[in-house]
């Protein structure tokens, strides 16, 4: 009768002989999106090629010394060196990168990162208890082979990561004050879905990409959260991707990959539909009521583009000058906007350059400034697949996250380190550069705490406070 190590040792080798060659076929069958998706990587971008088919290789290899029962405990090893290995990049993707890509396929892709994280460490507590049950004479010797199979790995995700970390300093000298006072009052959400739809003084409207229609509002207490569900007249369409806006006392409810705009007014729930539904878009705001600005992109170029719609009138007309294309025509332009509605400017802000633009609601006196970085001339890779579908290749990471302005301020979330800002500093804090609104003038930063290393998703002002919308909170800081 077989001892229970026995059994244990011979099941963890065929659960990994099955995950790795799932693993591996995996890639295989999508290898292209597969080496994109390494390329998109902040520590393996370089080295997207090589790594590619030396992962797949590896899985591969240790199949087979699982496999052949005399190589099974060789392979034991070689599997924990690998799961490792993955556990650490996973885990240094997760808390000190500023963009997170996935290389994984079929039922790990269901896996969030937080899960995946916790999938590998069972899977390496797993291969050291079987190693361990495999009995080896001298102690000394298994823990040292132990120690090599694990702590050799890590230290050499770690050496890489610390190698391509100083990509993200700048050479630019931030000014640092502290206009808010430390503490902060906290209000959670039961998920992490939320967006800032629009505020009205200190009260604040938010929407959830997942319950589309439920809109939450803040009063200035700052005690609770009201739920109100929006109503519409037409509910016949397939809606995708549903964004809500508030202009009080107007707003809109708009989905630009069906593409259907309704508009409605407090405080009645009601949002009419306008009849528009030939403008796709992927950004929206409400500049006044029955006006918008959108970013689309336009079916002859395949390029973003910026525009600005009339329900009232139900026209729209595109402005091919204010993005101006450097390679791709998309992602080198990708970016948000904020809207200044007490001066009526827009204020375009790009994801990956240093370039800020602003114009007037018909998009006349444009003006382009820079933010502090010197990131102004990034070369951005893309590829096309041969379904034809276009993705970042070796993208550089976000460099302005997050944007809102109030009276002569503009404060923009920055993700890129400053001369003399250490490592410590980016992970645990948010970073905030202020201009001045009118001139776009550079006047100081200010840091947050980020104490749970949650993602930023929005910020706001108003004239007290500061708000700032991460992970499942909203945390409101007072103006000194």
């Amino acid at each position: 009768m077989k001892s229970f190590k026995t059994i244990f040792i011979k099941g963890v080798s065929y659960f990994f002989i099955l995950l790795f060659i799932y693993a591996s076929v995996s890639k295989l069958l999508d290898f292209e999106n597969f080496q994109v998706q390494l390329a998109q990587s902040p520590m393996l971008g370089a080295y997207a090629g090589i790594v590619s088919l030396l992962v797949i290789g590896v899985e591969l290899v240790i199949v087979y010394l699982l496999v052949i029962r005399k190589f099974r405990i060789t392979g034991l090893y070689a599997a924990l060196g690998i799961m490792s290995a993955f556990t650490m990049y996973i885990y240094l993707i997760l808390n000190y990168s500023d963009s997170i890509p996935c290389s994984c396929g079929g039922i790990l892709e269901k896996m969030d990162w937080n899960q995946h994280l916790m999938f590998n460490i069972c899977c390496v507590l797993l291969l050291i208890v079987a190693i361990i049950f495999n009995g080896f004479t001298n102690r000394i010797k298994l823990m040292s082979r132990l120690a090599l199979s694990t702590i050799l790995p890590l230290l050499s995700v770690v050496l890489l990561f610390d190698i391509n970390v100083d990509e993200h300093r700048g050479s630019f000298k931030r000014y640092v004050i502290e206009p808010l006072t430390m503490e902060c009052q906290i209000l959670k959400f039961p998920m992490n879905n939320y967006y800032f739809a629009g505020s009205y003084g200190d009260s604040l409207f938010l929407a959830n990409r997942k319950t589309p229609l439920l809109l939450s509002t803040i009063t200035p207490d700052y005690n609770s959260i009201k739920l109100d569900t929006i109503r519409l007249d037409n509910y016949k369409y397939d809606f995708v991707s549903v964004t809500i806006n508030v202009l009080y006392p107007y707003f809109s409810v708009s989905d630009g990959k069906v593409p259907v705009i309704f508009e409605g007014k407090f405080p009645t729930l009601m949002a009419y539909e306008t009849g528009i539904n030939r403008l796709y878009f992927s950004r929206f705001y409400m500049i006044e009521p029955q006006k918008y600005v959108f970013k689309t992109m336009l079916v002859k170029t395949k390029e973003s583009e910026l525009g600005i719609l009339n329900t009232a009138k139900k026209e729209y007309q595109i402005f091919p000058d204010v993005l101006q294309k450097k390679t791709d025509g998309v992602f080198d332009t990708d970016g948000d906007m904020a809207i200044d509605h007490y001066n009526k400017k827009i204020i375009y802000t790009h994801f990956y350059l240093n370039e800020m633009i602003t114009a007037d609601f018909n998009f006349h006196n444009i003006q382009r400034n820079r933010t502090i970085d010197s990131l102004s001339h990034i070369a951005i890779e893309t590829k096309t697949l041969k379904n034809g579908q276009q993705k970042l290749l070796r993208s550089p990471s976000v460099i302005n996250r997050a944007q809102t302005l109030y009276d002569n301020k503009f404060y923009n979330v920055s993700n890129i380190r400053g001369k003399d800002e250490s490592l410590k500093v980016s992970r645990n804090n948010f970073i905030i550069d202020v201009y001045n609104n009118q001139t776009k003038q550079y006047l100081y930063s200010f840091y947050i705490r980020n104490h749970d290393k949650d993602k930023i998703r929005g910020i706001l002002c108003t004239k007290h406070y500061f708000y700032v919308l991460s992970g499942n909170k909203i945390s409101r800081y007072t103006f000194k």
